[in-house]
């Protein structure tokens, strides 16, 4: 990854991480002072159950997205033109997905064990009948698809003028390299299968609830959809990634199911890699 790339990234999550701060202290002092204010209670996801020791953990969390950034090594000058694609291997996949599982499997005991939350009543996976979920997810997808496509298309052509290398995702590239089946198979169940539901459970279940405690939904779903977006890495699918995240943010908000936003987090992202393969030529695409 490039040097500049790395500073924008390292940049925006300095600035969400300080607007998180200053938003939880500035709500704070609005509700001791207007003590008839609770934004917060608005809309179909409670976040009540939350309390301070949920916001440490989502402070912890966007500690080790910070880290993760500064653990990324620049690629500059000659060293860029040379550095070695990625490519996609079985054995670094499966350990992949097994840690994303491992990370969502800790939280979900942390809110079990620890808080002596249900994750099934606290992120309204019972709310909806499967039909419902599904009919729900296929309903906001049309625009989702409408929105995130042009905002890449807007992005790209501004990107193009300025940004030297706008590539796709590695991930993306990877998959389009890739002569391996197995490792392809892999790819598409971690994105199609295990991404949705710990992405979702992470960032829109538990960081979006927890901000949304302390201040509210228009302010939790800006903070955790950039979060969210900077998380993949990848500087020319930071806008187009947020916009997702927000739409996931509102989905989840209008009909307080959890399992709508991995529907649609799963369609979507099935979707992109079936553009893929089926449009191999496809220079660009947002997974998200």
């Amino acid at each position: 990854m490039d040097a500049p790339t790395i500073g924008v990234l390292r940049d925006v999550t300095l600035l969400v991480w300080l607007a998180l701060l200053i938003g939880v202290a500035a709500y704070k002092w609005v509700r001791q002072t207007r003590p008839e204010a609770a934004w917060n209670w608005h809309g179909y996801v409670d976040a009540q159950p939350y309390l301070n020791i949920d916001a440490i953990v989502v402070g912890a969390l966007s500690m080790l997205l910070l880290t993760k950034l500064h653990q990324v090594t620049p690629d500059v000058g000659e060293a860029a033109a040379k550095a070695t694609p990625m490519e996609l291997e079985p054995s670094s996949m499966f350990l992949s997905i097994l840690f994303t599982l491992m990370m969502c499997a800790v939280l979900l005991f942390y809110l079990r064990a620890v808080r002596n939350l249900n994750p099934l009543e606290l992120f309204g996976l019972r709310r909806l009948s499967g039909g419902q979920i599904l009919g729900m997810a296929l309903l906001f997808m049309i625009p989702t698809f409408i929105l995130v496509t042009m905002t890449s298309a807007v992005i790209t052509t501004w990107m193009q003028g300025f940004w030297p290398e706008l590539n796709a995702q590695e991930s993306v590239e990877a998959f389009k390299r890739s002569k391996d089946p197995l490792a392809k198979s892999l790819l598409v169940i971690a994105a199609v299968v295990v991404a949705p539901i710990v992405e979702e459970t992470i960032f829109r279940g538990f960081i979006y609830g927890v901000i949304k405690r302390f201040t509210d939904s228009y302010f939790a779903a800006i903070c955790s959809s950039l979060l969210f977006a900077i998380v993949h890495l990848h500087i020319g699918s930071l806008v187009p990634l947020t916009v997702l995240a927000l739409i996931f943010c509102a989905a989840y908000e209008l009909t307080g199911s959890l399992a709508v936003t991995m529907t649609m987090h799963a369609l979507f992202n099935g979707t992109s890699l079936a553009m893929m393969i089926l449009f191999p030529e496809m220079s660009h695409g947002n997974a998200g």
